[in-house]
């Protein structure tokens, strides 16, 4: 930036003014002094910004078209595509969250240069839910099986991997504004983003989806904008010690359930919806959350007062194992997916075995009889074998079968009379700190209790449009599809694992 655009760019981060109109109050007040006077280390002038986007938009926008014309589309890997019918969802309610919280921060936080950061991240999150629709209009236009991607959205926020991203990406903009800036712009866009936007795409690429890479790469070249804003909102926090204690406690709650939510789902999509893997999920969370978050972002904030997760290691040792047991759930419940599930096979065990030892002991034995389950001739679900349904976290809505079955830490906890799920110390933690938070979250198990399975698949509406056959199914190569007959016949009665507790 020239010395001229410099001074430019002081002064019209200079501008301030009172609002005459309506109740300016903040919906939540914050604990934090907050000055006046911030830094925005982007320096980014308007004109520049939306010259710089709209190029963006160009090239993504292009190659989408040029994929089109190529086919492309028919050359994905059908693993990969069924399982971001979960994913790109989740990441598009991020986004919309994303939004508001920008919103609220713009708001609430009366720091004008600060502000303004605030003001081209709102912009980001619409551009990056537009990216995410278009490339989803292509997906449910030109996959060869769009049953699920066409009603993805609403799918969402019915199923139980939904819940998971509803729980986390909610905090955005719900409570302390500062709170909120740790939760979106420090601990998810910052320590999680770049395993999801930069090193998934190479998962993308080697299963053959482009089109996937090439919106994600888009969107996290504005991650990073995003990031500064939360740096530049932390220092500016930093200036009164005062506010040290209070922003540890923010960032130990929002790293642990942005622990819990992302490692699972990422993890999950990364390994279990690809053919191909460039990479373990395991190493890439050590180069990117513990080398590059925790040893480069937050080591610059220690002499601050900042403090390093202080639940880092157990959160590290989870991540060996939670996505597997998350892959393990989601098998097992594939009547209630809006997506189509496949069989680990013996080319996968050896993958998983060779990069995290003990994988096949824990978990070979479950795939196999799930193969064995798959047609519907079977006339069996995992469902059935399972001594009973686990129920979700209060917290972070996983099933409370972590990190691994051998080896899960459920735990029940009591407020107000009512008796709540909790899957781990660290959700129980955060739950006791912040119940308001997460106690009014109804469970799952609780809203169909005692129901048919196929009517609560119909209640879903995770069916084909001949209203008969189910979306999900449990392997890729089925020549006859499971139906609601199927499992009406089989006599499936949903119970409430906390009924009676």
């Amino acid at each position: 930036m020239t010395k001229n655009l410099v001074a430019v760019h002081d002064k019209a981060k200079s501008y301030d003014w009172q609002f005459t109109v309506g109740d300016q109050s903040p919906k939540y007040p914050t604990r934090y002094t907050i000055p006046a006077t911030g830094k925005d280390p982007f320096r980014m002038l308007i004109r520049d910004y939306v010259k710089m986007e709209a190029e963006k938009d160009d090239r993504t926008h292009g190659f989408l078209d040029g994929v089109l014309r190529m086919g492309i589309a028919k050359e994905i890997q059908p693993r990969f595509m069924e399982c971001m019918k979960l994913t790109l969802p989740d990441l598009t309610n991020a986004e919309f969250q994303a939004v508001s919280a920008a919103g609220g921060l713009i708001a609430s936080v009366q720091n004008q240069e600060l502000r303004q950061g605030y003001q081209a991240q709102m912009m980001d999150e619409i551009r990056h839910t537009q990216l995410e629709m278009s490339l989803r209009d292509y997906y449910v236009k030109h996959w060869r099986d769009p049953a699920g991607w066409d009603i993805a959205q609403k799918a969402l926020y019915q199923h139980p991997g939904g819940l998971v991203s509803i729980g986390l990406f909610q905090n955005f903009n719900t409570g302390d504004p500062i709170d909120c800036i740790v939760n979106l712009n420090i601990c998810v866009e910052t320590a999680f983003t770049n395993i999801l936007l930069v090193a998934t795409p190479q998962v993308a690429v080697a299963n053959g989806d482009h089109a996937l890479a090439t919106t994600f790469l888009s969107i996290q070249s504005d991650e990073a904008r995003h990031m500064a804003n939360g740096y530049g909102s932390i220092m500016a926090v930093l200036e009164d010690e005062n506010n040290v204690p209070a922003l540890n406690r923010a960032l130990e709650r929002h790293f642990w359930h942005s622990h819990k939510a992302l490692d699972a789902l990422v993890g999950w999509q990364a390994e279990y919806g690809a053919t191909v893997r460039p990479w373990s999920y395991y190493d890439q969370w050590q180069e990117w959350v513990v080398d590059d978050f925790v040893g480069s972002f937050i080591d610059r904030l220690t002499e601050f007062g900042v403090r390093p997760p202080e639940r880092l290691a157990k959160a590290a040792e989870d991540v060996r194992w939670s996505h597997h047991t998350v892959g393990l759930a989601l098998a097992a419940m594939w009547p209630l997916n809006f997506w189509r599930s496949d069989a680990m096979r013996p080319a996968d065990f050896e993958w998983f075995e060779n990069h995290y030892p003990g994988w096949h002991d824990a978990y070979g034995g479950f795939w196999d009889a799930y193969l064995q389950m798959a047609h519907p001739s079977s006339g069996r679900l995992m469902l059935q074998e399972l001594p009973a349904l686990p129920p979700f976290c209060q917290v972070c809505q996983l099933p409370c079968v972590l990190p691994r079955l051998d080896l899960n830490e459920f735990r029940l906890a009591e407020w107000r009379g009512s008796k709540y799920a909790l899957c781990s110390e660290g959700c129980e933690w955060v739950f006791r700190n912040w119940p308001e938070a997460h106690a009014g979250r109804k469970q799952f198990w609780e809203r169909y209790d005692g129901w048919d399975l196929a009517d609560v698949i119909l209640d879903l509406g995770y069916v084909r449009p001949d209203g008969r056959t189910l979306i999900g199914q449990p392997t890729l190569d089925l020549e006859r599809l499971w139906t609601i007959d199927d499992i009406r016949a089989i006599g499936y009665e949903v119970k409430n694992p906390l009924a009676g507790l």
